[in-house]
């Protein structure tokens, strides 16, 4: 399930006529900008901080707890107002009895299924998303319909599209099994991973990469958030989770809506990693995936994860998947990221690299390769800023060979020689500067690293 987050905050700033916002988290929402719409303070609600600028103008920002209601979906949010008990999809049939998480996109319930007898999660679509759904500028449905048959994908019950409360809009949602939870909060709770868990939960996400792929989906997105595991918790268990544990509701918060209570994120009880080794894991979260046949936004994966072809604005086709993948083997094994998305001033030779050079100069000191390849730079349209000509960076910064055996032999987090090489071998696969030289899901499936895992 989605994974709580920070507190937002939006900030007012007021005219004669009432308040505005004029600035908003944008990797969460993209354009969200409100000019025009009027906020009044409303009284008693704790979320609320009015300051002054230095003209006298008086600002007011709203801190919410959890995802902020009540601002428009037609400005880029549109989080779902839903109520514990409220009745929704075809016939009613879905009773809403807690939110498990929420993220940038969507929050997720999970709810009674009255046909079935049994409780089902639903992912609701803020407003936004669901236009740009709408819109055909997000394939999350499509994607989903692909992928549903495999066990080792995200598993589409049913979607229907859910009127939304005041000025959120329509909500697409998605109905699926209840999944335990995401690898972050395996990860939270328990600060390592054995590797044999490590390897159950990479061969099992790969088998739903390779799936993804078979049918013409690229995910775009793998990271720790996106890898669900299986519950083993019966309907009788989790109704006696709801009676010990009853579901709660935060403090009313001011919102553009008038006041609006979030609900708590109460997600299910995180397995010990001797259960976790039991578990079933599966690829999920396809509110960014790609498909083969539409066309492809420029930027995708997380920052650390990227693959040199996206960093620089180049072709890419589903090896970015690939690339990514290579990344999570080190992430899942070593316990950090292996690189860093960050500006460098190298202090030896006051070179200033920004974020995007640093990365790339990774790339080079990690994998070995001296020289980027011609045909990824070719159709780059940020090559000539970070490149020359011969393929050779224009910074004059030396490069230095760190391997990522070496790295991964430096933590410490494996016990002999021979299980440090295989893991660098599979991760080296992976990280080939030049797409069309990765490997695909279903050969790296074959890997000896993957030899005796279930």
């Amino acid at each position: 399930m989605l994974s709580n987050r920070h507190a937002y905050l939006p900030f007012f700033r007021t005219r004669r006529y009432g308040f505005t916002l004029f600035k908003s988290l944008s990797n969460m929402v993209g354009d969200a900008s409100l000019m025009g719409i009027r906020f009044d303070i409303i009284p008693g609600a704790q979320n609320q901080e009015v300051s002054f600028d230095e003209d006298g103008t008086s600002r007011v920002s709203l801190n919410f707890v959890e995802e902020p209601l009540g601002l428009p979906g037609s400005k880029g949010f549109g989080w779902p107002q839903l109520e514990f008990g409220q009745k929704i999809g075809p016939a009613l049939r879905y009773e809403i009895k807690r939110k498990l998480g929420w993220g940038m996109n969507s929050s997720t319930w999970l709810a009674y299924d009255a046909h079935t007898n049994d409780y089902v999660a639903v992912k609701v679509l803020k407003g936004h998303s669901t236009q740009l759904s709408r819109d055909k500028r997000i394939w999350e449905n499509q994607a989903l319909r692909r992928v549903a048959a495999d066990s080792h994908c995200l598993r589409l019950l049913n979607e229907f599209t859910h009127p939304g409360k005041a000025s959120s809009g329509d909500h697409l949602c998605f109905v699926t099994p209840v999944y335990g939870g995401d690898v972050k909060s395996l990860w939270a709770e328990h600060q390592h991973f054995p590797l044999p868990l490590a390897k159950r939960m990479l061969l099992h996400t790969l088998r739903g990469i390779a799936s993804a792929h078979g049918r013409e989906v690229i995910h775009t997105d793998l990271k720790h958030d996106n890898v669900f595991y299986t519950t083993p918790l019966s309907r009788h268990d989790i109704d006696a989770l709801l009676l010990s544990d009853p579901s709660r509701r935060n403090p009313p918060e001011a919102s553009l809506d008038g006041l609006v209570s979030s609900a708590v994120t109460q997600p299910l009880p995180v397995p010990s990693l001797d259960d976790a080794v039991k578990c079933d894991y599966l690829l999920a979260d396809f509110g960014s995936a790609q498909l083969f046949d539409k066309p492809k936004e420029d930027e995708v994966t997380s920052l650390p994860l990227r693959a040199p072809e996206v960093l620089l604005l180049g072709r890419w086709d589903e090896k970015v998947d690939i690339w990514a993948f290579g990344c999570l083997i080190f992430e899942f094994v070593v316990g950090r990221s292996l690189f860093r998305h960050e500006g460098h001033k190298d202090p030896k030779t006051d070179i200033t690299l920004d974020e995007t050079a640093y990365h790339l100069y990774q790339m080079n000191c990690f994998t070995g390769e001296v020289d980027f390849p011609p045909e990824v730079l070719q159709y780059s349209r940020l090559a000539s800023k970070y490149f020359n000509a011969d393929c050779t960076f224009n910074h004059s910064l030396p490069l230095h060979y760190y391997p990522i055996i070496v790295q991964i032999h430096r933590s410490k987090k494996l016990e002999s020689y021979e299980i440090v090489k295989s893991t660098a071998d599979i991760i080296h696969r992976c990280l080939v500067l030049s797409p069309d030289e990765r490997p695909t899901a279903a050969e790296l499936l074959n890997d000896p690293w993957f030899l005796g895992v279930e």
